[in-house]
């Protein structure tokens, strides 16, 4: 191998070591998720809405989280600090999901994604959230770009 040889390939290894090659990933890995265009203060759901999902969640829930959102043995509360440390900076995309593939937990999966926005406007609506004119729309794309934040 020549000394040339060796600075060509020392200078290759210099540039990659550098993360100029970053771009090139970057484009791989896939665009980045937009930021949240909106948050729960900005009355995103509907006082009907809110209504279906206490329903719904008192047939549903309520025997695991408690008639009053306070909780249960082995569930956690759904109103105030506890709700608002567990779900702070995340979206209503991510809410409606878990609440989707994760509940109720002795049958999850079963509840349509529409029943959990239902519910999900409920618990907001519990959260001392404002309700405004429309509804929360069962998609997860648009339900992503609203974001769970205690305060406004």
């Amino acid at each position: 191998m020549s000394f040339r040889h060796l600075r060509v390939t020392a200078c290759v290894g210099a540039v990659l070591a550098s993360g100029l090659v970053f771009p090139i990933v970057a484009e791989t890995a896939g665009p980045a998720a937009p930021p949240a265009a909106r948050s729960v203060w900005d009355g995103v759901f509907s006082p009907d809405q809110a209504a279906r999902g206490q329903k719904a969640y008192n047939s549903q829930c309520a025997r695991c989280h408690g008639e009053s959102l306070g909780g249960g043995e082995d569930s956690p509360p759904l109103v105030d600090q506890d709700f608002l440390g567990n779900w702070n900076g995340k979206t209503l995309g991510t809410l409606v999901e878990y609440t989707r593939k994760k509940m109720p937990s002795d049958g999850p999966g079963k509840l349509s994604r529409q029943l959990c926005t239902d519910v999900v406007a409920y618990l907001l609506s519990a959260n001392r959230f404002p309700a405004g004119n429309g509804s929360l729309e069962p998609n997860v794309d648009l339900l992503n770009q609203i974001l769970i934040e205690p305060k406004k």
